[in-house]
């Protein structure tokens, strides 16, 4: 719980600074890339080999794929049912980044268990934190009339971070009682998928700039060796 209360801070901190002084795009995009390249490193390195210890390779890499896609497909519901500016684009933009919060809540709680993931996907997260929260500072600023009302909006789909943290257990308990081993496998599946979401949607925007996917290869570069280290030596 401790570490979703720390991302929600530093989301915060994000919000305060896209409320307050606009969104640096510069510093956003290459810690976007350096986030990005950890999960998607983790997602595929990590998180894919403790999947396929218990359903196989097969499974893991289908239930991952899936619930990568159907993430992408839900934001890109989110993020384009609406005009491309104004008020009324403020909704979808903040219920995908709800979503995105209360996954990113789930995930820090869940993964707690695992060897590696648990310190390193804290990380990944509270780097992709701090410009989202930026973005939705930045975005909420321009969309509302009031800056309270923006600064409440953004801090309020933040907040799911810790929802989901706090849920966590409880639904946890109850799917391993209902389908044991399973389920840690399907749970895991999704927050693997999420982060493959994350790390590409990190660097799709900015994939022309050579600085950016330099940052984000050289972090997944570093997160497979030391993956690949780890597996081989148990």
């Amino acid at each position: 719980m401790t570490a979703a209360v720390l991302l929600t801070a530093l989301a915060l901190a994000g919000v305060a600074l896209g409320l307050l002084l606009g969104q640096s795009r510069l510093f956003s995009s290459y810690l976007a890339a350096a986030s990005g390249g950890l999960l998607f490193g983790i997602s595929v390195f990590w998180l894919l080999p403790e999947i396929a210890v218990t359903s196989g390779w097969l499974a893991a890499c289908s239930m991952t794929a899936a619930a990568g896609l159907v993430l992408a497909l839900v934001d890109r519901l989110f993020a384009h049912s609406g005009p491309s500016s104004g008020r009324l684009a403020i909704g979808p933009i903040l219920a995908a980044t709800a979503l995105h919060g209360f996954l990113d809540g789930w995930s820090v709680r869940a993964l707690g268990n695992l060897q590696m993931a648990n310190m390193a996907a804290p990380i990944g997260l509270a780097l992709h934190k701090i410009p989202e929260g930026v973005a939705i500072g930045w975005v909420s600023r321009h969309s509302f009339k009031s800056q309270v009302k923006a600064a409440i909006a953004a801090t309020a789909v933040e907040l799911f971070t810790v929802v989901g943290a706090y849920v966590e257990p409880q639904v946890n308990r109850s799917g391993l009682e209902t389908f044991g081993a399973y389920w840690t496998s399907a749970v895991v599946a999704v927050i693997s998928g999420s982060f493959l979401f994350l790390g590409l949607h990190a660097i799709v925007p900015n994939r022309r700039r050579l600085g950016v996917m330099l940052v984000f290869a050289g972090t997944l570069a570093l997160v497979a060796t030391i993956g690949l280290r780890f597996h081989l030596a148990i």
